[in-house]
């Protein structure tokens, strides 16, 4: 019983209210049923009979805005069908493909036998634990669970799941490092490179001297190189991605698309070495083509990575890919003390930190340059 302007006010008959020894108010909220009809309960407290029953009336009509949208909403296939509608309007087709992949050949097989309301934070961490044991990397798992948080977050939107518990325990990120060339094999490379100076090579050489991305390389042509400026200017890269086209004949397509994110677009200074090179070549292109070809028609990036390949076979040096360069010229960067800032935005990165965790190395006579110079006692 509680007085309201005046008057006493006794909570109704199965109603679910009651006033509790400490003084606080408490409604019981029924969150499930199971196929028996029996029902799991969750507690709310407020310190008035009014402000209790306002959380229980709008929990209410949130739940039937749920009973509502699940006649729509089945199962995780079809909650995942319609993020992906919603999404892809406001990103690139690369991330959706990204998001297609992930979700078809890892979320829908392991949930869609689950109830959307029944998707819990311990279902989740089943399901990481699961992918842990398939042998997937921690990285791979990450990136996986981001994208199914997502779509969590819109299913609690939209009042097809409700409370749920956010606190994931992710696997741990263990960032590998990527194996860049020697001082010898650089050498070894530079020689052969300015011997045969073909637009090949050139192309080598350039993603060596400015750290740019393979995709980024593949897309640009001959114009997007300023001999005025002396610089590089970089607006577009080049993918390979899956093809949702029912009538087309292959399951991928090259798009070529602004670059990674918007930091990516930028423009890099030239050295004088690589000006003195263009002027060699340049002469002989036509503004509107390709760097790597001369002509109007691209190279992708796979293409690419096999031709380097294949010279790294032919010269006997290490296996390195094309995207160990832009570790390579990273780390020559610092060593030739670069500052941070320009470093993280020659290279496109959003974020500097990200620059030194992941893309600098230190080389073996860097740390021993540092070490002679910390013996002085001797």
């Amino acid at each position: 019983m509680v007085k309201k302007g005046g008057l006493l006010i006794m909570p109704k008959r199965g109603e679910n209210i009651r006033k509790r020894k400490d003084g606080r108010w408490e409604a019981r909220l029924i969150i499930f049923r199971n196929e028996n009809g029996e029902a799991t309960y969750k507690s709310v407290y407020a310190k008035t009979y009014t402000e209790v029953k306002k959380i229980k009336t709008t929990f209410n009509i949130q739940e039937n805005k749920y009973n509502r949208n699940k006649t729509a909403i089945k199962n995780i296939s079809h909650l995942c069908d319609e993020w992906l509608k919603k999404t892809k309007i406001k990103i690139k087709d690369s991330t959706h493909g990204t998001y297609h992949r992930v979700i078809h050949n890892h979320v829908i097989p392991y949930f869609n036998n689950i109830e959307l309301r029944n998707i819990n934070n311990k279902i989740v961490q089943d399901f990481i634990a699961y992918k842990h044991d398939s042998g997937l990397s921690a990285k791979t798992i990450h990136d996986m669970v981001i994208i199914l948080l997502q779509i969590i977050k819109y299913a609690e939107k939209e009042k097809y799941i409700i409370d749920f518990d956010y606190d994931i325990d992710l696997p741990k990120l263990q960032i590998k490092e990527a194996q860049i060339l020697t001082s010898a094999e650089e050498e070894k490379l530079n020689d052969y490179l300015k011997n045969n100076l073909t637009l090949i090579n050139f192309g080598v050489i350039l993603t060596k001297e400015t750290g740019i991305r393979i995709g980024e390389l593949c897309a640009l042509k001959w114009s997007d190189i300023n001999l005025n400026s002396k610089t590089l200017s970089i607006t577009k890269t080049i993918q390979r991605i899956k093809n949702f086209d029912v009538n087309a004949t292959s399951k991928t397509k090259i798009v070529i698309t602004a670059p990674k994110s918007q930091k990516s677009v930028r423009e890099i200074p030239l050295p004088d070495t690589i000006i003195a090179i263009v002027k060699k070549l340049y002469n002989h292109q036509n503004p509107d083509t390709y760097i790597l070809t001369g002509t109007t028609k691209y190279i992708e990036p796979r293409l690419f990575q096999k031709k380097f390949k294949q010279l790294l076979e032919k010269l006997g040096i290490g296996t390195v890919t094309v995207h160990s360069l832009r570790h390579l010229f990273a780390t020559k960067a610092v060593e030739n003390r670069f500052d941070s800032k320009s470093l993280s935005e020659i290279l496109g990165h959003a974020k500097v930190t990200f620059t030194h965790e992941r893309y600098v190395h230190s080389s073996s006579d860097l740390k021993r340059s540092h070490m002679n110079r910390m013996a002085s006692c001797f």
